[in-house]
């Protein structure tokens, strides 16, 4: 009794200050989140309307000023600060900024976002210049954009590093077998170990329980392991994929990210295309392995002429997020088998693009955004994957030593329908789907599906 006391009065959370530079989509976003769990949050921008801006949304400090001035940086608090985040539009500010807070305030760790390939890589290790944490948002993209292709998996899958699940958001439509039934029916008649995580019906989000009925129009968060996920598809019309031939729009910075991401031998089975002759030559010399063609993707010809519909997978990965989703819902109307989009500027697209004819939605904000939250939250997490436009939250929790759920059996947490644990790999790799009975032990990786404004339970819990 007294060790589920512990787990009762574990929830806690400590009070944290941040500070972040740039009030950006991304600083907005992954600010809105803090805000949310209790945290104090003050942005430091140059352009007084974002700061404003801030302010008006958000519960929130907003300092107008540069990121690279140690009179601001004093003026915003990073003197009490225990994490200062540059978030700017520049990655040599962010660099600076991070260099003058490191060099004389004393309290935070930073965290830089950096874009550039020439700071990443080999390049660019930690610490540097009083850096403790980089993400690179378009590396961050690639790799959640390989993650998709290699699992096969086109319902805006994801996958996690420590754990073999996947985790599947997917639609009930009117012809849905397991439409109008219960989780506990829905169980009985696929015979396949799952965990429902969650349901977005609408505007609510709903943690299901056996007796939660599903119903048309419903989006369903799914999680099992791969095999078994594979069998899972064709009650929802859709099966398990694998590309043999991929053709990627636009040869930016994420697409070069992603073709690295693949072996040579791999890459002779995709085309990329842009109507740049400078990025054409480039990335001709980059991957000699792959075929580029030039062309303007919105010209009926070149779809014609290249046969585009015949491709196993279109990715759509231009700067302009309207092309993209354009794009991606075309191809399908002309019998590509699965697509995929990036949404790089506006993350309210990823909502819209969702509900359209795209298999697959990724959003370099939320991609970024997940990843801070990682570092932020501690390091007993290793990794986030937030679905239903950030109303529940899908995580790793490593069980460290010293951790209050080391012995104790899962159905003595008291979860008081505020999380679910999903899944469960143990320090020897073995992986399941967790039962009452199990009792968690150190090293543990646990799966746990989280309402959003119950994050602060679970980080209490898993301490």
């Amino acid at each position: 009794m007294e060790q589920l006391r512990e787990l009762s009065l574990c929830v806690i959370v400590g009070f944290m200050r941040i500070v972040i530079l740039g009030a950006g989509r991304r600083g907005l976003r992954l600010a809105k989140h803090l805000i949310e769990e209790k945290k104090n949050v003050t942005f430091i921008d140059s352009d007084p309307n974002r700061c404003n801006q801030a302010v008006a949304k958000l519960d929130c400090l907003a300092i107008n000023g540069s990121g690279t001035n140690p009179d601001k940086l004093a003026e915003a608090g990073c003197e009490q600060a225990d994490i200062f985040i540059a978030l700017s539009n520049s990655d040599e500010v962010n660099l600076v900024s991070c260099a003058i807070v490191s060099s004389q305030f004393k309290a935070p760790r930073t965290v830089a976002a950096i874009r550039s390939m020439s700071y990443t890589g080999t390049e660019l290790t930690v610490p540097l210049l009083g850096i403790d944490y980089i993400v690179n948002p378009f590396e961050e993209t690639s790799k959640l954009i390989y993650d998709v292709v290699q699992s096969g998996f086109y319902l805006n899958s994801y996958t996690f590093p420590h754990t073999p699940f996947v985790l599947c958001t997917i639609p009930v439509t009117q012809s849905s077998s397991i439409k109008g039934l219960s989780l506990m029916q829905i169980r009985s008649k696929l015979h396949t170990e799952f965990i429902l995580a969650g349901i977005q019906r609408g505007d609510e989000t709903i943690l299901p329980s056996g007796y939660t009925t599903v119903q048309n129009g419903d989006t369903l968060a799914v999680i099992s392991d791969k095999e078994k996920m594979a069998n899972l598809l064709p009650e929802f019309d859709a099966k398990l994929s694998k590309p043999k031939n991929i053709c990627i729009i636009g040869a930016g910075r994420i697409a070069r990210f992603l073709l690295y991401r693949f072996t040579p031998s791999e890459r002779r089975h995709i085309t990329v295309i842009d109507n740049t002759p400078e990025h054409c030559e480039h990335f001709a010399q980059e991957f000699p392995e792959i075929l580029i063609l030039r062309g303007d993707i919105t010209e009926e010809s070149i779809w014609e002429d290249e046969q585009l519909s015949s491709y196993d997978l279109m990715i759509a990965l231009t700067d302009k997020d309207e092309l993209n989703i354009i794009t991606s819902t075309y191809a399908k109307r002309m019998g590509a088998a699965h697509t995929i989009a990036l949404v790089k500027s506006n993350p309210n697209y990823a909502v819209l693009a969702r509900h359209l004819d795209i298999d697959t939605v990724i959003s370099t904000t939320e991609v970024t955004v997940d990843t801070l939250l990682r570092y932020v939250r501690g390091e007993n997490i290793t990794s986030i994957h937030s679905i239903f436009e950030g109303s529940i939250e899908v995580s790793e929790y490593r069980l460290l030593p010293g951790s209050h759920l080391i012995g104790v059996q899962l159905k003595d947490i008291p979860l008081k329908g505020k999380a679910i644990i999903t899944g469960v790999t143990d320090k020897n790799g073995k992986s399941f789907l967790a039962g009452g009975s199990y009792t968690f032990a150190e090293d543990d990786v646990v799966l746990v599906a989280i309402p959003h404004n119950n994050v602060d339970f679970a980080q209490g819990l898993f301490s």
